[in-house]
């Protein structure tokens, strides 16, 4: 049977008057949300040589989860952590990829290290899916800016750089030749790219050798240096190949070397491979190192709790980062009002100042983050820390250039 337009005209404007009564919880809501969750999608590698970044990414956030939904969670909501083991940039991209089309996340976060944050870049930007690059230092994911995509407590390399050499200075100390020893992989040569600008804009000396990931044996790498009267060495790399290589050295007699590491090394972990490690020097990414204060000791009993048992070189750099990154994202659902649709969580993340785990009751173990709709570069500071007495210790923080 045929219906004429006044009959369409009546049955639209009844199932307008039916939607007005439907209750919000029965309407369409965002990606990741429902009624008593809101799912928080993160990679990270959880075996393999960078697993001392994802898996205290994993470990941190959900310490910080755990915190949150035992106060009732944000929002009326628990939140839930989906997090992908990857590695390598194919199993990046796959995994982001599953969270987001599969899981359907309502954010993302990645806790991949630069790797990673590279093989995601230009798909969250397509996508628009809110992201927070924890870890990644190289300018793929964080050029061109794109709206969705913010970065936390690991600063930008140009700000890493200067923070980095200016270690050298510190104390009186007067380098006449800087070795740079570098991985050949990702995050350290998006550190490398910077320095050598920056060596280069102040015409410091400087000889550059590199390595593979994972590499054990740095003894070309060294000699090199001692043919070329180096007496200052900036490694950029993990912790235990900044370990062996300055064991090494000092079995090869490389005596009253200043060492300076990059951020991913400064670790518990690299003392017991050296032995005495007093007087390396480098950058922490947070403002105090476990166990120098009341506020991160008490941290690290909490993780210990959690995990049952402290693995050793932790808690790191990457548990506290996680943890006080989830904190953010908490304090920028809060600011939607809990509207929580993604334009308003990210004009509301745009918007945040000082965010971070004191704010919603948290453990003040991060430097605060702020952003805003042109800069979503929350932190630009970093700790300068040194070995005292066997243990890292931060003396001062580095402020942006």
């Amino acid at each position: 049977m045929r219906r004429g337009p006044l009959h369409r005209i009546a049955l639209a404007l009844a199932a307008a008057a039916l939607a007005s009564t439907v209750a919000p919880s029965a309407m369409a809501q965002e990606a990741g949300v429902s009624d008593t969750e809101i799912t928080i999608g993160a990679i990270g590698a959880l075996t393999g040589p960078i697993a001392f970044i994802g898996t205290p990414g994993r470990d941190g956030m959900t310490l910080a989860i755990d915190e949150i939904n035992a106060k009732g969670g944000v929002c009326g909501r628990k939140l839930k952590l989906n997090f992908e083991h990857a590695s390598t940039p194919a199993e990046s991209l796959a995994a982001v990829k599953k969270l987001v089309e599969q899981d359907k996340v309502f954010a993302l976060v990645l806790a991949s290290g630069s790797t990673g944050a590279a093989a995601a870049a230009d798909y969250v930007r397509q996508v628009g899916v809110p992201t927070y690059n924890l870890y990644g230092s190289t300018p793929i994911i964080r050029e061109p800016f794109s709206k969705n995509v913010f970065h936390g407590a690991i600063v930008p390399v140009e700000v890493a750089a200067p923070g980095l050499i200016g270690l050298f200075y510190d104390d009186g100390h007067k380098p006449q030749k800087i070795g740079v020893l570098a991985g050949t992989y990702a995050f350290p040569q998006a550190t490398l790219k910077a320095v050598e600008a920056h060596l280069k804009s102040k015409k410091i000396d400087y000889a550059l050798e590199q390595f593979d990931q994972s590499a054990r044996d740095f003894t070309s790498q060294l000699v090199s240096f001692g043919r070329q009267k180096v007496d200052s060495v900036l490694i950029l790399g993990s912790f235990s190949e900044a370990g062996f290589a300055i064991k090494q050295a000092r079995e090869l007699g490389m005596a009253n070397i200043r060492w300076v590491l990059d951020g991913s090394a400064v670790s518990r972990a690299i003392v017991p491979i050296i032995g005495n490690a007093d007087g390396i020097r480098g950058y922490f990414n947070n403002p105090a190192f476990p166990g120098q204060n009341d506020t991160v000791r008490e941290f690290e009993a909490r993780l210990k709790k959690q995990l049952g048992s402290m693995p050793q070189g932790r808690p790191n750099n990457y548990d506290m980062i996680a943890y006080g990154s989830t904190y953010v994202i908490a304090d920028a659902i809060t600011g939607t009002g809990c509207q929580l649709t993604r334009d308003k969580f990210l004009a509301s993340w745009s918007s945040l100042k000082n965010a971070g785990p004191k704010t919603m009751g948290g453990l003040d173990v991060s430097f605060p983050e702020s952003f805003t709709e042109t800069d979503h570069q929350g932190n630009y500071r970093l700790g300068a820390a040194v070995v005292k007495n066997g243990e890292w210790q931060v003396y001062r923080v580095i402020e942006r250039p």
